[in-house]
């Protein structure tokens, strides 16, 4: 069972796995940290309140957490986070459906 947490920007609730969550929260808190701006984008699905296709602004202002249902942090995969930095480059953004984990043998870190 895949445990779940969710991401609060401006006061709405999105749901997403607790590893891949975790990397979404390193990529926004670098991105934060310098001052830099992208878009969010990823398809809810239909039982979650903001269902269907949704992008977000983040921005170094936005108000923005975390909230994960396991008490142990994730293991990161690096090779996934630089994938993930390097689509927020893009015009774009950070599409959220595209990121799927790389293959096992990949570095991680923790």
């Amino acid at each position: 069972m895949e445990r779940m947490g969710s991401l609060n920007y401006d006061g709405h609730l999105y749901d997403f796995e607790d590893r891949f969550l975790a990397h979404v929260q390193v990529v926004l808190a670098q991105k934060m940290r310098r001052r830099e701006s992208f878009l969010l984008s990823w398809t809810a699905p239909a039982h979650e309140e903001a269902w269907g296709r949704v992008s977000i602004w983040i921005s170094p202002s936005a108000d923005v957490s975390f909230r994960y249902s396991g008490s142990k942090s994730a293991a990161l995969n690096s090779e996934w986070l630089e994938r993930m930095m390097s689509a927020t480059h893009s015009t774009r953004g950070l599409d959220l459906d595209t990121q799927k984990e790389p293959p096992a043998g990949s570095p991680a870190h923790s």
